[in-house]
């Protein structure tokens, strides 16, 4: 009876386990880790493993899809990988490990030299990161395959007077759980054991299964013992442990081969890296699912959420131009045209959410209206065309930028002062413009002059001397007739002398014409005389004087005379100032130059414009006291 509740007992076992095996062997996808730092480029590590438990290797691209949001996204790239493994190697003592063979060799030594061996053959510079526990807690974590085997082959626990139970089974899983140190890493559990003599194993050991199912923790399994306890409930319990978990299980009695961890971990190696675009406009959480088109089906990853900040570029203009200045150019001052004719603007993007991102296009706004728009690179400058602009006035500047995401933005309104300087224009312009033509022309007309000058005093000198000759001839007196006189009436001889000296009265009564003003400025010769040149009046408020027609109002022909040399204004009270205009020969009154803020003139000053002398005169000049005469008593 003893014996047939132990078979039934291990039929169920049995039984529970390959129900238990195909539950858990189907093939599955898992999103360990999401990257959104290279936004809108997001990465994602999946692990894809078939129903076998192994790694379904060189997938295409094709058979990937990723799901944002629920929204397929075409996969832009995918990449197979190799990680390192977090593996935990748990020691469960007791008496069955201790045991010797024929040669006086404990079973647990023939563990250590396989694990060594397999140690052994790991590179330097691997990066598995391997801890071993006991019933005590963490013998070491966290270490290299070299240090990690140096640990347990100091490891000599008292083998005979330990019970084995689940206790290093729970520190193992729970030491694999915690953080990896590189995204990716696969987890697994090597536990040793021989078997336990706890009728409730199979119930103890469930939460066990669970939280390795959980976590994705593949739990190997390494039942030291007799062989007479290969199947025992412990045995049994501890084999649906392992092929739940997708690991193995393996029986050691002395006398078997130990199977090569490689052969368990190889697969754990391997991981696949998705690369798309996202097409996310707003910040906050989102789900990324991925479904994988094989052999056996398709195969779902569940949906994981990541989080992502969002915003809209920023565009930011550079060193804006606060003024601009329109005026013909400082070589041509007469010229229609005016410069600049065009304004480079040029902007900066950046972006808030600090995900760098290509931009769609980026447009330059004047008063609302486009004026340049860019949609390749450069994005960041534009060309601002003035020619329209023939008026002085302010405007206002804005750039608005968008990213391949749609999302656009504009940046702040700069007001631009525009101010339009016109050309010259008139007769003064004219002369001003075409002054060098003028003087040539002017030259040669004077040459024309003075030609025909010569050429007619040459002719007069001819004439001259015919007539002279002719007068000779006629004033011989033997060759001269005798011409009877007769003496004209009185009234007629009276009036042939007196014409002549009326229209000579007549012509020299006539005053030249002056212009009525408040003040007048007289030439002076070198020597103080008035100069036969009419007087300046000063009629209008303002008064500007010097060479260029356009620049003054009355020009000077002197060579030491500025192009604008000085100016006289009118008050309000009727007075006169006049002020230098940084002349190189100065303005002089009374031969004291006039100081930065000028010179109030009065009546009989002397003013020096360079060489050239005037004396200030006022139409009704101030009343000259009469002297008054004190006696002294």
């Amino acid at each position: 009876m003893r014996r047939f509740l132990s078979f039934l007992l291990s039929f169920s076992l049995l039984a529970a386990t390959w129900t238990s095996t195909h539950a858990q062997a189907e093939a599955y996808a898992e999103i360990t880790t999401i990257e959104a730092r290279t936004f809108p480029q997001v990465s994602a590590l999946v692990d894809i493993f078939g129903s076998n438990g192994q790694f379904l290797a060189n997938l295409e691209l094709s058979a990937i899809t990723v799901y944002e949001d629920g929204q397929p996204r075409p996969v832009e790239a995918l990449a197979q990988s190799s990680v390192p493994i977090q593996m935990v190697v748990g020691i469960n003592p007791g008496p069955p490990l201790a045991v010797r063979d024929g040669n006086g060799v404990e079973r647990f030594t023939r563990v250590v030299e396989a694990l060594g061996m397999w140690a052994g053959a790991q590179p330097g510079d691997s990066q598995d990161d391997l801890s071993l526990v006991s019933l005590s807690g963490s013998l070491i974590s966290h270490a290299s395959p070299q240090d990690w085997f140096v640990s347990l082959s100091s490891f000599k626990p008292d083998f005979r007077s330990t019970t084995p139970n689940l206790q290093s089974l729970a520190i193992a899983i729970d030491t694999v759980n915690a953080p990896s140190s590189q995204s990716g890493m696969k987890r697994a559990v090597l536990f040793i054991t021989p078997h336990m003599d706890d009728p409730n194993i199979d119930n103890a050991i469930t939460p066990f299964i669970q939280q390795a199912i959980d976590t994705r923790v593949r739990v190997f399994v390494w039942f030291v013992d007799g062989e007479a306890q290969f199947s025992s409930p412990s045995a049994n319990a501890f084999r649906m442990l392992a092929q739940q978990t997708n690991g193995e299980f393996f029986a050691f009695s002395g006398v078997e081969e130990f199977p090569d961890p490689n052969l368990y971990f190889d697969s754990l190696r391997h991981i696949y890296s998705v690369t798309y675009t996202s097409a996310l406009t707003t910040g906050g959480d989102h789900t990324l699912g991925i479904s994988v088109e094989s052999a056996e089906g398709p195969i779902l990853a569940q949906d994981r959420s990541f989080s992502v900040d969002v915003q809209p570029p920023n565009p930011i203009f550079i060193s804006p131009p606060l003024q601009i200045t329109r005026q013909p150019p400082a070589d041509d001052p007469y010229a229609e045209e005016l410069t600049p004719a065009q304004q480079l603007i040029e902007i900066i993007v950046e972006f808030p959410d600090g995900h760098p991102r290509d931009l769609k296009r980026t447009v330059l706004y004047v008063d609302g209206q486009v004026v340049d728009e860019n949609t390749t690179e450069p994005f960041e400058k534009f060309i601002w065309e003035l020619d329209a602009y023939d008026a002085s006035g302010q405007h206002e500047i804005l750039a608005e930028a968008e990213d391949v995401l749609g999302m656009s933005n504009s940046s702040m309104g700069i007001p631009v002062t525009l101010t339009v300087v016109q050309p010259p224009r008139g007769i003064r312009a004219m002369f001003g413009r075409y002054s060098s033509y003028i003087i040539m022309g002017a030259i040669g007309l004077a040459g024309l002059l003075l030609l025909g000058i010569l050429l007619r005093g040459r002719t007069n000198i001819v004439l001259f001397r015919r007539r002279k000759a002719e007068r000779q001839r006629f004033e011989d007196p033997l060759t001269q007739p005798v011409i009877a006189v007769t003496e004209p009436p009185a009234s007629a001889t009276k009036k042939s002398k007196t014409q002549p000296r009326k229209i000579i009265e007549k012509f020299q009564s006539k005053p030249a014409r002056v212009v009525q003003a408040p003040a007048y400025l007289t030439r002076l010769t070198n020597g103080g005389e008035p100069a036969s040149a009419a007087p300046i009046p000063l009629a209008d408020k303002d008064m500007t004087f010097g060479t260029d027609p356009v620049q003054s109002k009355r020009v000077l022909d002197d060579p030491t005379i500025s192009p604008l040399h000085a100016r006289i204004k009118q008050t309000e009270d009727g007075s006169f100032i006049i002020y230098d205009h940084g002349s190189i020969a100065g303005t002089w009154v009374n031969y004291e130059p006039i100081t930065r803020e000028g010179q109030r003139l009065a009546h009989g000053d002397r003013i020096h414009f360079g060489q050239l002398v005037y004396r200030f005169d006022m139409n009704q000049p101030p009343a000259v006291p009469e002297p008054k005469i004190v006696t002294k008593k």
